[in-house]
């Protein structure tokens, strides 16, 4: 029997950001390995098609580009010096490089995320202490992002907490801590939405990375549950 997917709770001071939402799912028993033919065939397949599809010169144009792109403006950080996640890889595919090669259920979601334009992340399940939260940082907060990154928060920042931790400060990147690697086993996936991007579409997102994972990686999946903050 899969876990229940984690609640979550909406800080009160984030919900002036109208339309914002996120949605979660579990994925249990899942084979994550390094390199899968099958991926790296599936991601030339969507490389070319972003290739045929975008430019660089109009993707911030695109509406869901633009749509992240205001969302980091309101929240005081300039999208041309720290892209949305979705924009950032298909700015690397338009360079002509490809999207990064780091386990394939990462790449997975990568590529689901390029095809949706919806941000999205992944967890190990056994490192993270439900119910989680979107709420801003505490000031002096400090975190080590994937990366060996580390950083002090100045409580402007949003982020994904669980009971205990942060998980991810939003347009910065997710917590080494509870990153993916080869020995995980059960997946915690999120889509982040933006006010502008419909949660139908962050939910659809989701699915096809939770859909893109059952079929290569193996796993008994949960529904994908959404969660909008409607106060």
């Amino acid at each position: 029997m899969l876990p229940r997917v984690p609640d979550v709770l909406w800080e009160p001071d984030v919900c002036r950001f109208k339309g914002l939402s996120i949605a979660l799912a579990i994925v249990q028993d899942v084979s994550v390995v390094r390199r899968q033919p099958e991926v790296d065939e599936l991601r030339r397949s969507i490389e070319e098609k972003v290739r045929a599809s975008y430019t660089l010169s109009s993707l911030k144009d695109v509406p869901y580009i633009r749509a992240y792109r205001d969302f980091f403006w309101r929240m005081g950080i300039d999208p041309t010096k720290h892209r949305p996640a979705s924009e950032a890889l298909i700015r690397r595919i338009l360079r002509g490089q490809s999207i990064p090669q780091i386990l394939n259920v990462v790449d997975l979601y990568n590529i689901a995320s390029v095809e949706t334009l919806v941000t999205m992340s992944a967890y190990d399940l056994e490192k993270v202490s439900p119910p989680l939260s979107i709420r801003f940082a505490k000031p002096s907060e400090e975190v080590v992002l994937i990366g060996a990154r580390r950083m002090k928060l100045t409580g402007h920042e949003l982020v994904l907490a669980d009971s205990e931790k942060v998980l991810c400060v939003y347009v910065h990147g997710d917590v080494d801590e509870c990153k993916v690697t080869e020995d995980t086993r059960n997946l915690l996936l999120v889509a982040y939405g933006a006010p502008g991007v419909s949660p139908s579409s962050v939910r659809e997102g989701l699915e096809k990375a939770v859909g893109y994972i059952i079929k290569y990686a193996g796993g008994s999946p949960s529904d994908v549950s959404l969660h909008e903050c409607l106060r």
